[in-house]
C-alpha cells in the first residue's frame, strides 16, 4: 500500500498483529512464512492487513486485491502482484505480466519464483499479500500453491486473507489455504470490549458513559462495520443516553448503510453510486465522470469522512474505490432500476473494452438480439485464444439476451461447453437443469457428456459423448466429443478405442494446432496400448529426429515419442524429448502434456542412474500435480521416488510412498496408476531379493496369457522373470524371457536386464558355461548413454558370482566383476544390492573398503539437486528455472555446497560429481 492511502480508522487487533509480527521476524530471520486470516464479510480482515503492511518498511510489499467481477480472468491476481514489482523488474519477466493463452500454473509459479528471488535483498525480504482470495481466479490460486511449495531457502511473507472457507467450493483454494502445516491461522471474530471502548472514544466527541461500550459490544457483536455504521449515523447524545433502550439504527447492516447514504450531500452520494455501478478501483476523474459531477474531489470528502470510500491520493489518476464489498451491495441495491440502467449505459463508454461488456448487458432491461450476437461472437473470440471462462461468460450473457429459443439454446450450451473446457465444473454443473431442458442434438449430448465425465459417471458420460460424436459427425462439436470420448477410453485402457475415436476426431476438423497436436498424442497412446510402444512409434514420423527441431504446436506428440522410447528401452531420445517438452513449458509453450513430462523425468533420471535428479524431478512433479489438481499425473513420478528409496533401502520411506500410490489408484483406478503401483512394489521387493514378493506385487498387472498392459510390457515381464527364477519355475520363466527377447530394443538399456535373466534361467538349469557366455558377451558390449547403471551392475554381480563358483581358477576375474559391480552400486549409494555384493566380495578374500572407489558426497537431496543442475553447465538463474526455485535458493544451496566439499568452483563441483560417478 501506498504511504498516501487514506485508510479508516483502526484500533485494536493486538494479539493478530502480534501474530502476523512473529511471522514477519521469522522471515526476518532468514526463511519463509505464510500466515492465513479468515473472517466472515466486513470482520476487518482488509484493515488489519492494511495496518499490519504499514509496519513493513523494511519490506518489499506486493499486494493484490481479488475482484468478485475478474474470477473468470485467468492469472489475474498474479498480475496485480507482478506490477507492484515495478516496471522495470516486471519487464524480465513478460509471462507474469501477460500470460499466454493455455498457460500453466507452474510455470507462471515458476516466473514468480525467480521474480522473488531478485526482489529479496539482504535485509530485505519480500512480503505477498493477497486480499479478499475467496474470489481469485483458479489459476491464480493454484500458482500461488506451487510457489509456497517451493519457497526452499527464501525469506518471503505470505499472508493470505479470505472468508470462512465453507464459503467456498473451490478445491485448489482449500488446498492453497493448507499448503503449510507450519502456516499461521488467525480466525478473525469481533472486536473485544476494551477495543470497542477505544474506537467509540475515538468516534464520539466527549466522554462514554459507563456500561456504552458494553451496550455497544453487544448490539453489533463487535461487527467493525456494523459498529462504525452505529457510531456514525446515531447522535452522540442519542448513545450516551441510558434510558434509550433501542438506538434508531435497523437491524440489517445493509439498511444501515443506506442510511448513512441518507446523511450525505447528493453529489457525494451520486459519487457512490457511480463507484457502486464500476465495482473497481478507478480514478477519481472517471467516477466524477459517470457521476456527472464538475468537482469529484469536493464530493469525495464527506464519503471518506463516513468511511464509505478510499482514496490514493499519490498515486498516478488519484484512484478511489468504496471501502468495502457489502457497502457496494448496499449502494447497489437501492439504485432505482432507471438509475440503474442509467450508470451502467454510461459505465460502458469509460472502461475498457472487455469491462463494458458486463456494463452494457447490465444496462439492457428485454432480449436484444444485437447485443446477444456482438456477445457471442467477442465469446468465441476468446475461445478461439483459449480463453475459456471468459468466453463462457459472454456466452450465458449472450444466452440471456436472446429472444429466439434456438439462439439462446445453443448460446447457453456453447457456452457449458466453454466453461467445462477450463476442466472445472462448478461453472457449469448449476446450468444443468437449464441445459436438460434443451432440444436435443449433439451439442446437447457433448455438454451432458463432458458434465458426467466430470463428475464420476463414466458410462453415461461415454454413451452421451458417443451419441453426440455420431449425430455431429463433423465440426467442432464432433471434434469436442471426440476428445473428451478418447480421454475415457484410454483411460480404461482401451487403446484400439482410443485410435478410432482419435482417427475420426482429426478427420472432423475445426481443431485448432494444439488441439490437433493433442489428438494425435492420444492417437499414438492408444496404438501403444493396443499394440505397444514400437508400433505407435509410426503414428509420430511427422517428427523431426531432434527434439529441439519441434514446433511448440507439437510438444504433445513430442512428449508421447519420449514416453514410447522410455518404454522401449531408448533413454537418451527419451531424455531429449521429454527435456525438450519441460524447457519449452517452462518458457510458455503450454504443453497439455507438460506436466506429465517431469513426472517421466524422474524415471528416465532413476534409470541413468542419476538418483539425486531424479527425486528432484520427482519433487517437482508433486508441487505440480498439487498445485494443478493433477494427482494422476504423479504416479510415475512417486514410482520413480519408490525406486530410488528402495535401491538405497530406506524401506520405511518407500513403504510410505507406496501406501500413497495405493490412495491413488483407489481414487482414481485406471490403468497407469495401478501399473506404476503394482511395479513399484514389485521393484521394493526385487531390492529385498524376495521373488515371492515381486510375483505377488506383479499379479494386479496379470491374466491367464501374462502382462496384459501392452506400454508397460517390458518391464513387467523382466520383474516377473526374475520372480519365476527365483521361484524355481523355469520353464515358465523361459517362456515370459522368449517374449521379452521378442519385444525389446537391442539398442537399449534393457540389454543388460535381458542378458542377466538369461543367464539366471540358464544357471536354474544347471548349464553354468550358458550363462558365463550369455554374460561375458553382454559385459563385452562398452558402456554407453543407453546404460542403466544399477542394472550394468547387477549383470557384473551376476556374472563375478557365477565365475567365484566355479572354482579357483575363475578366482580372480570373479573378483574384477564383483569389485566392478561393487563400485557402481556405491557409487549409486544402492545399499542393499552393495551388502550382497560384499558379502560375496568376502568369499572371494576382497573386503568392501579395497573396491569403494571414493567416500559418498555428504549433501541433503536438494543440495545435490542443484549440485547437479550446476554441474551439468547451467547459470544460477537457469538453474532456478529449471527446478523451480528462485535464484536465492539456489545461491544459498551452493553456498552450502561448496562449504561442506571444500571447494570454491563450478569446475570444482562438475570434478567432485564425476568421481563419484567414475
Amino acid at each position: 500500500m501506498t504511504s498516501g492511502e487514506a485508510t479508516p480508522l483502526f484500533v485494536g487487533r493486538a494479539g493478530e498483529t502480534e501474530r502476523l509480527r512473529a511471522c514477519a521476524d521469522e522471515v526476518r530471520a532468514g526463511g519463509s512464512r505464510l500466515a492465513v486470516v479468515e473472517g466472515e464479510a466486513g470482520i476487518g480482515k482488509s484493515a488489519l492487513l492494511r495496518s499490519f503492511s504499514s509496519t513493513l518498511g523494511d519490506f518489499t510489499v506486493l499486494w493484490a486485491t481479488a475482484d468478485a467481477s475478474e474470477t473468470d480472468f485467468p492469472y489475474g491476481v498474479i498480475g496485480q502482484l507482478t506490477r507492484r514489482a515495478g516496471r522495470d523488474v516486471a519487464l524480465r519477466f513478460p509471462l507474469l505480466s501477460e500470460p499466454a493463452a493455455g498457460s500453466t500454473p507452474h510455470v507462471i509459479g515458476g516466473q514468480l519464483l525467480l521474480l522473488l528471488g531478485e526482489l529479496q535483498q539482504p535485509g530485505r525480504p519480500v512480503a505477498v499479500i493477497v486480499d479478499d482470495l475467496q474470489w481469485a481466479d483458479r489459476a491464480s490460486t493454484q500458482t500461488l500453491g506451487f510457489v509456497l511449495r517451493r519457497l526452499w531457502s527464501d525469506s518471503v511473507l505470505t499472508i493470505l486473507a479470505t472468508r470462512p472457507a465453507a464459503e467456498s467450493a473451490d478445491e485448489s483454494l482449500d488446498r492453497l489455504l493448507h499448503s503449510s502445516d507450519q502456516a499461521t491461522r488467525i480466525d478473525l471474530g469481533g472486536l473485544g470490549q476494551d477495543d470497542v471502548a477505544r474506537l467509540a472514544a475515538a468516534m464520539i466527541d466527549g466522554p462514554l458513559t459507563p456500561g456504552l461500550s458494553d451496550r455497544l459490544r453487544d448490539y453489533t457483536r463487535g461487527h467493525p462495520l456494523h459498529l462504525r455504521t452505529v457510531l456514525t449515523e446515531v447522535p452522540a447524545d442519542v448513545l450516551r443516553d441510558d434510558a434509550v433502550r433501542r438506538w434508531p439504527v435497523p437491524r440489517s447492516l445493509l439498511v444501515a448503510i443506506n442510511a448513512q447514504l441518507d446523511r450525505l450531500p447528493a453529489e457525494s452520494r451520486e459519487l457512490l453510486e457511480a463507484l457502486a455501478v464500476l465495482d473497481a478501483r478507478v480514478p477519481l476523474s472517471t467516477a466524477g465522470r459517470l457521476a456527472d459531477l464538475p468537482d469529484p474531489a469536493h464530493a469525495l470528502g464527506p464519503a471518506l469522512a463516513a468511511g464509505l470510500a478510499v482514496w490514493w491520493p499519490n498515486e498516478p489518476q488519484s484512484p478511489v474505490a468504496l471501502v468495502h464489498t457489502l457497502q457496494r451491495d448496499a449502494i447497489y441495491d437501492a439504485l432505482s432500476p432507471e438509475r440503474r440502467r442509467t450508470l451502467h449505459a454510461g459505465a460502458a463508454g469509460l472502461v475498457g473494452t472487455a469491462a463494458s461488456w458486463s456494463h452494457r448487458v447490465a444496462a439492457a432491461t428485454t432480449t436484444d438480439e444485437g447485443l446477444a450476437a456482438e456477445l457471442e461472437q467477442a465469446g468465441m473470440r476468446e475461445a478461439a485464444a483459449g480463453r475459456n471462462a471468459i468466453a463462457a461468460t459472454r456466452l450465458r450473457w449472450a444466452s440471456a439476451l436472446s429472444p429466439g429459443r434456438d439462439d439462446r439454446e445453443r448460446r447457453l450450451l456453447t457456452s457449458c461447453a466453454q466453461s467445462l473446457l477450463t476442466l472445472r465444473a462448478d461453472g457449469a454443473l448449476p446450468l444443468r437443469p437449464q441445459v436438460e431442458d434443451c432440444a436435443p442434438g449433439p451439442l446437447r449430448s457433448c455438454v451432458l457428456g463432458i458434465m458426467d465425465m466430470m463428475t464420476g459417471r463414466i458410462p453415461t458420460a461415454e454413451e452421451h459423448l458417443n451419441e453426440a460424436w455420431r449425430e455431429a459427425g463433423t465440426g467442432w462439436v464432433a471434434a469436442l466429443a471426440g476428445l473428451f470420448l478418447a480421454q475415457i477410453t484410454i483411460a480404461s485402457g482401451r487403446g484400439a478405442d482410443t485410435v478410432e475415436i482419435a482417427r475420426r476426431t482429426l478427420a472432423a476438423g475445426d481443431l485448432d494446432p494444439a488441439t490437433t497436436d493433442l489428438t494425435r498424442a492420444l492417437l499414438a497412446t492408444g496404438r501403444m496400448w493396443h499394440l505397444g510402444p514400437r508400433a505407435a512409434l509410426g503414428d509420430l514420423t511427422h517428427l523431426p529426429v531432434e527434439s529441439y527441431d519441434v514446433r511448440d504446436d507439437n510438444l504433445d506428440t513430442l512428449a508421447t515419442r519420449g514416453v514410447m522410447r522410455l518404454f522401449l528401452g531408448r533413454l537418451p531420445g527419451a531424455r531429449a524429448d521429454l527435456r525438450t517438452v519441460a524447457l519449452r513449458d517452462q518458457q510458455g509453450a503450454s504443453s497439455r502434456l507438460g506436466p506429465a513430462t517431469l513426472a517421466l523425468q524422474s524415471v528416465v533420471h532413476y534409470l541413468a542412474g542419476e538418483w539425486a535428479e531424479s527425486e528432484s524431478a520427482a519433487d517437482r512433479a508433486r508441487a505440480v500435480a498439487a498445485s494443478q489438481d493433477q494427482l494422476a499425473f504423479d504416479a510415475a513420478g512417486r514410482f520413480a521416488a519408490v525406486c530410488v528409496d528402495a535401491g538405497r533401502g530406506e524401506w520405511e520411506r518407500a513403504q510410505g510412498r507406496l501406501d500413497e500410490l495405493s490412495r491413488i489408484v483407489q481414487t482414481f483406478g485406471s490403468p497407469p496408476d495401478i501399473v506404476y503401483s503394482s511395479l513399484a512394489a514389485a521393484t521394493v521387493a526385487q531390492a529385498r531379493a524376495d521373488s515371492g514378493a515381486i510375483h505377488r506385487s506383479l499379479q494386479p498387472l496379470l491374466d491367464e496369457s501374462g502382462p496384459r498392459f501392452r506400454p508397460f510390457r517390458l518391464w513387467q515381464q523382466s520383474l516377473l522373470v526374475e520372480a519365476l527364477t527365483g521361484e524355481g519355475q523355469i520353464d515358465a520363466a523361459d517362456a515370459v524371457l522368449s517374449d521379452l527377447r521378442a519385444g525389446h530394443d537391442p539398442g537399449g538399456y534393457l540389454r543388460d536386464v535381458v542378458a542377466r535373466l538369461a543367464g539366471q534361467v540358464a544357471e536354474a538349469r544347471n548349464r553354468p558355461r550358458d550363462a558365463v557366455e550369455i554374460y561375458r558377451s553382454a559385459l563385452a558390449v562398452e558402456v554407453d548413454a543407453d546404460t542403466a547403471p544399477l542394472y550394468r551392475a547387477m549383470l557384473e554381480h551376476a556374472y563375478g558370482k557365477l565365475l567365484l563358483a566355479t572354482g579357483s581358477a575363475s578366482r580372480r576375474a570373479a573378483a574384477t566383476w564383483l569389485t566392478r559391480a561393487h563400485r557402481r552400486f556405491s557409487t549409486l549409494r544402492a545399499v542393499p544390492f552393495q551388502q550382497r555384493c560384499e558379502q560375496d566380495l568376502t568369499v572371494a578374500g576382497l573386503t568392501a573398503a579395497e573396491s569403494d572407489p571414493a567416500r559418498p558426497l555428504t549433501l541433503t537431496e536438494r543440495e545435490l539437486s542443484v549440485a547437479h543442475v550446476i554441474a551439468n553447465g547451467r547459470t544460477n538463474q537457469e538453474a532456478a528455472a529449471e527446478l523451480y526455485v528462485s535464484q536465492k535458493t539456489v545461491e544459498y544451496h551452493l553456498s552450502r555446497i561448496y562449504a561442506k566439499l571444500g571447494i570454491s568452483s563450478r569446475r570444482r563441483l562438475a570434478d567432485a560429481l564425476r568421481a563419484q560417478d567414475a
